[in-house]
C-alpha cells in the first residue's frame, strides 16, 4: 500500500510535469527618466531562468516613459546596458553590467503580490528608470487607486519595501538601484562606438 502512495504522485509528475522554477512575473515593461532627455541604446535584464528582456527604448525623457511587451520575464538576476544623457548632443555616456540580488528581488515581488486585500491582476510590469549614471528597476502590479481598490492587508509590508508614488497612481517595489560608469566619450565596443 505504501508503494502505491509513492508511485501515484510520481506518475502524475511524469504526465503533468513539476517545476521549482518561478513563473513569469511581468510581460510589460517601460523605460523612462526623471531628469530629462536620455537615450537607451542597449539595456538587457536577464532572469534566473536564463531568459530576459530588453529595455532599449531609444529616446526617453519622462517617467514612466515608453511602454512595450517584454515577453515573459522571471525574477531578475543581471542587468547590462549602455545609455547616454542628452538627445542631439550627448553630455555623457554610461555603462553598467552587474548582478541583481535575485533573492531580495523575489522577496520584494512576493511582498507586493501579497500586499492587497482585493486587487489581483495579471497586468504586472517592470519600469526601468535612468537618471544620468543611476539605473533603477521597479516592479508594479498596476493597482490604480482612482479606479481600483488598492487597500493593503494588515501588516502587508513589514520591511517597508512598498513605495507609494507621490501622485498615488500605483505601488512599486525597487528591485535594483545602481550606478553605471560614466565617460565623456563612447565606451569601446558599445552601440555608440562608431
Amino acid at each position: 500500500m505504501n508503494n502505491k502512495l509513492f508511485i501515484i504522485p510520481l506518475a502524475c509528475c511524469l504526465f503533468v510535469g513539476c517545476s521549482n522554477t518561478p513563473a513569469s512575473i511581468a510581460s510589460t515593461g517601460s523605460a523612462g527618466s526623471t531628469s530629462g532627455p536620455h537615450i537607451i541604446k542597449m539595456m538587457q535584464v536577464t532572469d534566473i531562468q536564463g531568459g530576459g528582456a530588453s529595455f532599449a527604448y531609444g529616446a526617453i525623457s519622462g517617467y514612466a516613459g515608453a511602454s512595450a511587451d517584454i515577453g515573459h520575464i522571471s525574477i531578475p538576476s543581471n542587468i547590462k546596458g549602455y545609455w547616454s544623457k542628452g538627445w542631439d548632443s550627448f553630455e555623457k555616456f554610461y555603462y553598467l553590467s552587474v548582478p541583481i540580488d535575485s533573492n531580495l528581488a523575489k522577496q520584494k515581488i512576493e511582498t507586493l503580490r501579497n500586499y492587497y486585500k482585493n486587487h489581483k491582476t495579471f497586468n504586472t510590469s517592470m519600469h526601468l528608470v535612468v537618471d544620468g549614471p543611476r539605473v533603477r528597476l521597479y516592479y508594479t502590479m498596476n493597482c490604480f487607486s482612482y479606479r481600483m481598490d488598492c487597500s493593503p492587508k494588515e501588516n502587508a509590508d513589514p520591511n517597508g519595501w512598498v513605495i507609494h508614488q507621490s501622485n498615488d497612481a500605483t505601488q512599486l517595489v525597487l528591485l535594483f538601484d545602481g550606478t553605471g560608469e560614466a565617460s565623456d566619450t563612447p565606451f569601446p565596443g558599445s552601440p555608440y562606438d562608431k
